[in-house]
């Protein structure tokens, strides 16, 4: 889309070429020659920019985006004469559903913004200090998601008015007002609105897509995919899954991405009791990276998580097959789904807690930093010494303030 914008300013035959694809490809001639310049120019980033080199990209490209959506708001509001009406509402809520809503639209937030936040640990790696990114987490996540999403109302609700229609996508927006008002300016503005939606998309793909899945298959397959090969391949797993499709009705597109939600909260939930409740924040991190240490469970699988958040997530499927399109279902099946990311993650937090507190563990309690040429250094413990492995058996526990 972004390259279509560019195309569209510097050609005027690309903005009226024909469209020679039936519709029920989901995309057309334009659209598809931009996607295809697309990938050209992605797969080179992926395969020359290793991730510990980002920083910098990344540091323009806030400067760039932070540029273009400004940019493009106070045109609209310009344009417009104003924001438009932002108070009236288009649907009417009964009192009695306010509540539900409320709770129903911040699932749908809190979904879209999941997958991000699970795959930080990706990037968290890379800081200087253990507290940097949960400082930048704390501060910089919510303003921009706040200040995002209101720059998107703002700029739809003038655009509205203007426009005589109401267009999500930035992106299309501005393909109609380039077929609306092609003027020397229009031509100058979208084409370096293009360019930095351009580069929003490159970079949040590499970021938040194929380099946090790259790391997670060659995590599975070490020996045969590198990081760099595992983001090549989901690339074009990415194309062949035509991502288009998502984007050609508003509805798809907020139902994928609030969907993530039914998936990872339950994940989320797993990860943060086992970090701060069962675990008390203490790893014996050489075991991480040990086979048959005692993160290794049973054949690799700690059953107790995936239980739980089998348990956890198992109650929003009925509602989210209905949402995307499948059959209908009861009206309390689709609830569930609507509040999936609290039901979720309650469901599957409370239920691991449980497991743990009847089977705990191995090496609950002990913290090991670093290991030397004589073992590994135990830096503190706590009180429990004994715990059942996942065999059934009582297995006894050293920890010491000492070399073992």
């Amino acid at each position: 889309m972004a390259f279509v914008l560019i195309l569209n300013a510097i050609f005027p035959s690309f903005l009226h070429m024909a469209n020679t694809l039936p519709e029920s490809a989901g995309i057309t001639t334009p659209q598809l020659i931009g996607f295809v310049l697309f990938v050209l120019l992605y797969i080179p980033v992926i395969y020359f920019v290793p991730p510990h080199r980002i920083q910098r990209f990344l540091v323009a490209n806030l400067v760039i985006s932070s540029a273009t959506l400004f940019g493009i708001m106070g045109w609209a509001i310009h344009a417009d004469g104003g924001a438009g009406n932002l108070v009236s509402p288009a649907v009417v809520v009964p009192k009695s559903q306010v509540g539900f809503m409320m709770v129903h639209g911040i699932t749908s937030v809190a979904g879209t913004y999941t997958g991000g936040s699970e795959r930080v640990s990706d990037w968290t790696r890379y800081a200087k200090h253990r507290h940097s990114p949960t400082l930048a987490q704390l501060t910089a996540l919510p303003v921009t998601v706040t200040l995002v999403a209101l720059i998107g109302i703002v700029t739809t609700s003038a655009c509205a008015e203007m426009l005589d229609q109401v267009e999500w996508n930035p992106m299309i927006m501005l393909q109609t007002i380039q077929v609306r008002y092609y003027t020397a300016a229009c031509r100058a503005g979208t084409f370096f609105a293009g360019v930095g939606l351009l580069s929003v998309t490159v970079f949040i793909n590499y970021t938040q897509n194929c380099v946090s899945s790259g790391m997670d298959i060659a995590m599975l397959v070490p020996r045969y995919v590198s990081r760099r090969r595992g983001s090549i391949i989901f690339a074009l797993l990415g194309v062949l899954a035509n991502p288009w499709r998502f984007l050609t009705q508003a509805t798809t597109f907020i139902t994928v991405l609030s969907s993530f939600g039914v998936f990872m909260s339950p994940a989320a939930a797993v990860l943060v009791v086992d970090f701060w409740l069962v675990r008390r924040t203490k790893w014996n991190i050489p075991d991480l990276y040990s086979p048959g240490g005692i993160y290794w469970f049973w054949n690799g699988v700690n059953w107790r998580a995936l239980l739980s958040y089998v348990l956890g997530m198992i109650w929003a499927l009925p509602g989210f097959i209905m949402a995307v399109g499948g059959p209908p279902v009861a009206e309390g099946w689709y609830h569930l789904y609507q509040i999936s990311f609290f039901f979720g993650y309650a469901i599957s937090g409370g239920l691991y807690y449980l497991l743990n507190l009847l089977f705990p563990p191995l090496g609950l309690g002990e913290q090991v930093d670093i290991s030397s040429a004589e073992g590994p250094v135990v830096m503190s413990a706590s009180a429990s010494r004994h715990s059942s492995d996942d065999g059934g058996n009582e297995k006894q526990v050293r920890l010491v303030d000492e070399k073992v």
